[in-house]
């Protein structure tokens, strides 16, 4: 249309130059794919030469030119109607297949008008949807801005726990440092402490070598003791035995010296009875100094057994000891363990990065390269479609593609929001569940741990008290010990006074005992004659009536097997051979019988005999044994086994003591076990919970993927459905409607090519200002908020390809109305959409986008 303004003089100057700029940017524009034919712009650029906007006699000439060259195809069309006309006349068999063409064709004509109509529709219901979504832009902005403020909580949030880590990794190293200097103090007490053991274990073999040899001498001084009581006793009997000599020598002698003689025979008593008992007053002294001896070396007994006690004692400690450090080798040992674990899950995330990275990089350059292979690939069909396009298939074609691109903009905003609120959505979830997860299990630690330091403390207070218990038993028993010891001498007293007047009573009654064994032993003799003539005639009897009742039992059976199996001899002579062998067997296991018991007849008789004999040797032991009893020496054999009976107790109590205490420390030592098993199982629990989220995480990213598939799959559909379209309307011929509407989206497209531009350089600005912030975050962060930083910023870089899309569509249809566009910030992603969107141009026909 500028063309004829120009001719007719009805436009200005700024008319002139916008026809200008159009037509040289028209020319220039290679990202949608499609420009008109060069004689438009020709005529365009040379009627607007001149900067009045008066048409030159150049331009004038070109017209008519051209009009000339429109009036001479009229003529060749004329010349070739006229010639099918000929040709119709000459075929006029194929007049009715012309018809039925003919009226598919104006089918055709109608449906495509009732599709310009829809086509209208839609466009009025496109305005009404740009509205909208320049309202979607404006909440989409706040959106963002409130997305880059969480952004920013989420970060400082990240620093806070990178802090935190860091200073629990501080903890757990001075712990164990800590635990390491505890460790050899404790080998240091360990190795102290096996040498003083080595020391005890060779004094306790030197006082067992001393014990031994005391109890030694103490036997060998009892031997002497009772040695001396024995030579003593025979001494007095000596003495007796002179002094009845004497007394009956001086009844010899004279009446009248025996008068004399009486002063000197009392003061001779007198000497004899003081020298006794001087001599029994020496042999007391040496007892009782035998006895305070032994006594002595009794205590030292006593207390070598307390040192073995104490060795006890430290040996259990050394034990314990030895236990402790095996359990902190144990902890040890998890904490590095705990430690290399840690090391490398971070150097698996540096490398998860680093791949991500890389693949960032070749993406960037295949998108690069594919960019230069769409640009080639859009010069060339350029090229082709110059020559093979008419400029209605050209509006038709960007009018629907305009449409496509809205709808298919729409519908990637919608599943890029989805798939970033379902992202977002599910890591705040993953985020809050492991911080609750993390809290719980850190406040339950923490609960347990200091539960069992109070369990600890307690078990070690109730042992201390329990040895302070079972000291001061000790030390009460050996008091009561003592006192016992004392009340056995003064028994010992008074049995020494009250032995003799038993002795002769005991004399008495063993002789009176001794008649009366004699008559019993007779009267059990005689007893024991009848009872065992009886059980003889008994056994006899029984005997003979058990072989009669044996023969009989046979002659019966005998007599009913003869009298039933006569018939049948010939065929039961196996089975009455079996029954004769099995009556052999049993007449020799009777008389075997038998036998044994005449054996064990002749065993009573001869065991009695014996028995007679054992009763009469008893009688001469007891005889021996009531001879060669003394008593003073049982006596004081029976006060040392009391003596050695209440060491054995004594010595038992300590033993059970020390059970119990053995037992109580390995009840501790278990309740610590438990302890220590719960502790493992808390981190396993934890393990596997985190192990868990990570695998839901995998699942959803995993059904995103599908999802983004799918979409893909339904794109490259809508691409076929686009390329089968094209070959459809290049056939389809031109109107004039069309060749007015394709001028005025020129002139849009040109004006969003500017647009393109200015967002190009945006770009560039952009992505140079990210790579300086991955950059810093690069020397900054660890491996975990790398991984967090790269999540946030693909959602940062979806979010604003939906504001872009959103953008270009309403700034389309503000450039329908005519309003004047200002160049807005667009973020980074744009092009690489654009790019990727550009290939398509063809719409489907009506009755696919029907379907």
């Amino acid at each position: 249309m500028s063309f004829v303004r120009s001719i007719f003089g009805g436009s200005d100057n700024k008319d002139a130059e916008v026809d200008d700029d159009t037509s040289d940017e028209i020319s220039s524009s290679s990202d949608t794919g499609f420009l008109s034919n060069l004689s438009t712009s020709d005529l365009e650029s040379s009627l607007g030469s001149n900067g009045t906007g008066e048409p030159d006699c150049s331009t004038i000439s070109n017209f008519f030119g051209y009009w000339k060259s429109l009036v001479n195809q009229e003529a060749k069309f004329q010349s070739k109607l006229n010639e099918l006309t000929k040709e119709l006349a000459i075929r006029d068999a194929e007049a009715h297949k012309l018809k039925f063409q003919m009226e598919e064709l104006q089918r055709d004509a109608f449906a495509k008008s009732a599709g310009m109509d829809r086509l209208e529709s839609e466009l009025k219901e496109a305005q009404k949807e740009c509205e909208t979504i320049g309202r979607t832009i404006r909440i989409l902005e706040n959106d963002l801005e409130n997305q880059k403020k969480r952004n920013i909580l989420i970060n400082r949030e990240l620093e806070e726990k990178t802090e935190s880590f860091s200073i629990s990794e501080k903890d757990y190293k001075s712990k164990i440092e800590y635990l390491e200097n505890v460790i050899g103090e404790l080998r240091k007490r360990i190795e102290s402490l096996e040498e003083q053991i080595r020391i005890l274990q060779e004094e306790k073999l030197q006082l067992t070598k001393r014990q031994e040899e005391i109890f030694l001498e103490r036997d060998e001084k009892t031997k002497q003791i009772t040695d001396n009581l024995e030579q003593a006793q025979k001494q007095k009997e000596q003495l007796e035995e002179k002094w009845k000599k004497d007394f009956e020598n001086l009844r010899t002698v004279n009446m009248v010296r025996e008068q004399e003689m009486l002063d000197d025979f009392e003061w001779k008593l007198r000497d004899v009875q003081q020298n006794c008992k001087k001599k029994i007053d020496e042999k007391e002294e040496i007892l009782q100094m035998s006895l305070t001896h032994s006594q002595n070396k009794d205590k030292e007994t006593e207390e070598l057994t307390k040192k073995m006690e104490s060795l006890t004692l430290l040996e259990k400690e050394l034990n314990e000891l030895r236990e402790k450090t095996s359990d902190q080798n144990t902890l040890m040992k998890s904490m590095y363990d705990e430690h290399e674990k840690m090391q490398q899950n971070e150097e698996n995330l540096k490398n998860e990065v680093k791949k991500l990275r890389n693949m960032i990089d070749l993406e960037k350059e295949n998108l690069q390269h594919m960019q230069r292979l769409h640009h080639q690939d859009i010069l060339d069909k350029e090229r082709k479609l110059q020559q093979t396009l008419n400029e209605k298939k050209v509006e038709i074609a960007i009018y629907w593609e305009e449409k496509l691109l809205n709808e298919i903009s729409r519908l990637k905003d919608e599943l890029e929001q989805v798939y970033i609120e379902e992202k977002i959505t599910a890591i705040e979830n993953i985020k809050r569940n492991k911080d609750e997860c993390f809290q719980k299990a850190q406040a339950q630690w923490e609960k347990k741990y200091a539960q069992y330091l109070n369990e600890v403390h307690t078990l070690q207070n109730a042992l201390e008290e329990k040895d302070k218990f079972y000291k001061d038993e000790i030390v009460k028993q050996q008091s009561i010990t003592d006192q016992d010891i004392f009340e056995l001498r003064r028994l010992m007293d008074k049995l020494d006074m009250s032995h003799h007047d038993k002795y002769e009573k005991l004399t008495q009654k063993h002789e009176a005992e001794l008649e009366r064994m004699k008559e019993e032993y007779e009267t059990m003799v005689e007893d024991r004659e009848q009872y065992w003539k009886s059980e003889i005639d008994t056994l006899n009897s029984t005997i003979a009536n058990m072989r009669l009742q044996v023969e009989d039992e046979n002659q019966e059976k005998l007599k009913v097997l003869i009298q039933s199996h006569q018939s049948e001899l010939e065929q039961w002579e196996n089975l009455i051979q079996q029954k004769k062998e099995a009556i052999q067997f049993l007449e020799e296991k009777y008389i075997a019988k038998c036998v044994q018991l005449e054996d064990q007849l002749n065993q009573l008789q001869k065991s009695h005999s014996g028995r007679e004999v054992e009763l009469l040797k008893t009688v001469d032991s007891l005889k021996n044994e009531v001879q060669s009893k003394e008593s003073i020496i049982q006596d004081m054999q029976s006060n040392m086994d009391m003596l050695e009976g209440g060491i054995q107790v004594l010595n038992k109590e300590l033993a059970e003591q020390n059970d119990v205490m053995m037992k109580e420390k390995k009840e501790s030592e278990q309740k610590l076990k438990n302890i220590l098993v719960k502790i493992e199982k808390i981190q396993e629990d934890n393990e596997k919970e985190q192990e868990a989220y990570r695998l839901k995480f995998i699942n959803s990213q995993k059904n995103y993927q599908t999802s983004i598939d799918h979409m893909q799959r339904k794109y490259q559909c809508l691409t076929k459905l686009f390329e089968e379209v094209r070959q459809r309307y290049e056939r389809r011929e031109s109107r004039q409607e069309d060749i007015n509407t394709i001028s005025d989206l020129k002139q849009i497209i040109t004006e969003q090519e500017k647009d393109l531009n200015c967002l190009n350089e945006e770009k560039r600005y952009f992505q140079m200002k990210l790579m300086a912030l991955e950059h810093a975050y690069d020397q900054k962060g660890s491996s975990e908020d790398e991984s967090l930083k790269d999540d946030l910023t693909i959602t940062e870089s979806n979010t604003t390809d939906l504001t872009n899309l959103s953008y270009e569509s309403s700034k389309n249809h503000l450039m329908q109305d005519g309003h004047d566009l200002v160049p807005m910030p667009v973020p980074i992603g744009l092009t690489d959409l654009s790019q990727q969107v550009s290939f398509i141009s063809i719409p489907p026909t009506i009755q696919e986008c029907d379907e």
